[in-house]
């Protein structure tokens, strides 16, 4: 039997700072924050582990009932947790009222899949854990979906961003059964220090392109980003590497593109892209 170890840390805060906007928990006032929200990874021993992710909420009360939704996606947006390593992508922002916070959810498909390092592709599902001495989590599942809950208080959190992070190296996977089961979560909060020389990055579904000025436009979460490539911006479409002056000949409309960028998508629509690359479309569907 081979383990596969996953961490999804969570940064999760008490709220103090005021504003509008809507939301509802346990001890919320109207005032909120607009807070964004970002996956990342540690690393992974797996070249891919695909999921989907259909909800993040934080609760004020312990089970749950309390929730103020951070992201929802009917149909599930795909995930690859590998990909993520130094990475910081940018998945919404949302209205946090004021309150204090003890729990954070997030609601994934029972169902992923895990590619071994010899490029064969495993099914997998997770499995139920209660909480354990210093392991503060939780999964429970359904016949579809499953949650998994970083049990604790939420803390003050001065960076002003929610930041979950996929720690694989911290996931138990059983192989010897079919599918795989993944049987053991460990979540943490993510610290300012360890956001620290992350590469921000943004999947978009490409609406134009304009060869005079250089550039692209996208869409994610209904916002409109226009990308600028430079000579220095790598570009990687469809698993072949292009030069600059080539590449946006390979950017079409309708195309789901990864964009690694120098600034934070969470505050700019204004890009200049590291690099980019073709991605599967379930990436940028929300």
């Amino acid at each position: 039997m081979k383990k596969l170890f996953v961490v999804a840390g969570f940064s999760a805060l008490l709220f103090s700072c005021g504003g509008s906007g809507g939301g509802s928990g346990e001890g919320s006032t109207s005032s909120a924050s607009s807070i964004p929200v970002y996956f990342t990874d540690d690393m992974s021993v797996y070249p891919s582990i695909l999921v989907k992710v259909y909800e993040v909420n934080l609760c004020s009360d312990n089970n749950c009932q309390q929730k103020v939704n951070l992201f929802t996606s009917q149909q599930g947006l795909q995930t690859d947790l590998a990909k993520l390593n130094g990475v910081l992508q940018y998945i919404t922002t949302a209205n946090i009222p004021q309150g204090t916070y003890n729990r954070l959810e997030v609601i994934m498909d029972k169902n992923l899949t895990i590619t071994d390092s010899n490029n064969i592709t495993h099914q997998a599902v997770f499995t139920p854990m209660n909480e354990k001495p210093n392991k503060p989590n939780t999964v429970q599942c359904d016949t579809q979906r499953c949650y998994i809950r970083f049990n604790g208080v939420v803390q003050p959190f001065s960076m002003g961003k929610l930041v979950i992070d996929f720690v694989l190296k911290e996931f138990e996977v059983d192989t010897s059964t079919d599918p795989w089961q993944v049987y053991q979560v460990k979540m943490k909060p993510l610290t300012p220090q360890e956001t620290a020389g992350k590469t921000n990055e943004i999947h978009l579904m490409v609406q134009s392109t304009s060869v005079q000025n250089n550039n692209f436009t996208g869409t994610w979460m209904g916002k409109t980003y226009t990308v600028n490539l430079t000579q220095a911006t790598a570009c990687k479409m469809n698993h072949t590497f292009y030069p600059i002056s080539q590449c946006l000949s390979q950017v079409q409309q309708g195309m789901c593109v990864e964009v690694k960028v120098q600034e934070d998508p969470a505050t700019s629509t204004s890009l200049t892209a590291v690099k980019i690359e073709t991605e599967d479309t379930r990436k940028c569907v929300k």
